[in-house]
Parts: C-alpha cells; structure tokens; sequence
C-alpha cells in the first residue's frame, strides 16, 4: 500500500505500508510486514510489524512490536517498544523500550525555532530501558538495565542496572548504579 495524500482506516492489513510525504489516521491497529517512507502516522492501537524506516512523526496510543529493526528520523510516541534494534534521531517520548541495541540522537537544527516545531529541541524521555547496548545522548530515563549503556549531552538516569560497562560524560548523570560494571568517563562531543 502506498500513501500520497491522506489514510484514515480503522484497521490497516498488508505486506508494506509505503508513506510518501503522506499522513496516516489509523483508529485501530496497523498489522504489516513493513513500514516506510516520510510523512505522519497516528495510530489508535498497536503497530505490529517485521521492521520499520520512517522519517517524520509516529505517534502510537498502543505498542510497536517489530520483530526487526526499528529506525525513525523525527518524532516518536509511544507506550511501550519492543525490537531488535531501535535507532532513533529526533524526540522520544515513551513508558518503556525493550531491545537488543538502543541508539538515541537529537537533531540539531536552528530551523526548529524559526518555523515554529514544536517538541524537536526537546530531549527523550523513556521510564524504562531493557537492551544488550544502549547509546544515548539527551535521554531522560527513570530506571534502565543494559549489558554497556553509553550516556552523553545531558543524559539523565534515575537507577541504571549494568552488566558489563556504564560510561558517562561530564554532562550526564546516574543517581544509582547497580551490578558489577566498569565506569568509564567519556569525553564530551
């Protein structure tokens, strides 16, 4: 399926869910193997799929449950995450993340302000992380456990629950450091 303009659907089924600069209004869940493209998708229920590479705003009152990889350039809410690997650059907003690898990036760009953006100059914020790696810049998060978690540019955790290595940067903080890690002090971009 592609979209061009605008999708409402109360229930969305396929093999790909295409978005071309186009907006999607889904009322319930959307069940597909892949979605991709740019634009807008609203989704009232769960997005259910095998991978996802999406440039604008996802935002889902249900779950994601990718089987695979998960890359979003833009903005993304959601309740709760689960996939292999999750990449995000832009704003995160969300209950809890369940994945192998976690990588999360503001965008950087002083076209924000000038044309009136709202939300993509905010940081991340995410209640609970569970992943192999984590790698985070501008996350704010109550409670993560990780293998090695990396945290730069004001990232901010409550309780952090590593295996192998925790690393910070001057910026970041951890109030509570659980397991048997390694600290490492990372330098500042």
């Amino acid at each position: 399926m592609i979209v061009t303009s605008t999708l409402e659907a109360s229930v969305i089924e396929g093999d790909k869910l295409v978005i071309k600069s186009g907006i999607v209004r889904c009322d319930g869940d959307i069940r597909v193997f892949s979605i991709s493209g740019s634009g807008d998708i609203e989704v009232g229920g769960d997005i259910i799929c095998d991978e996802i590479t999406f440039t604008g705003k996802l935002r889902c009152n249900g779950d994601i449950v990718c089987s695979g990889n998960l890359s979003v350039n833009g903005s993304l809410g959601t309740r709760h995450i689960s996939g292999q690997t999750v990449r995000l650059n832009g704003v995160l907003k969300g209950h809890d993340i369940n994945s192998r690898a976690l990588e999360v990036h503001p965008l950087r760009s002083t076209m924000f302000s000038r044309f009136d953006m709202d939300g993509y100059e905010d940081g991340s914020t995410v209640r609970h992380i569970t992943a192999v790696t984590v790698e985070a810049n501008h996350l704010q998060c109550r409670t993560l456990t990780a293998d090695s978690a990396m945290l730069r540019n004001g990232s901010a955790v409550e309780s952090a629950t590593c295996a192998t290595a925790i690393g910070i940067d001057r910026t970041s903080s951890v109030l509570l450091v659980n397991g048997d890690c390694q600290r490492i002090h990372l330098k500042t971009a």
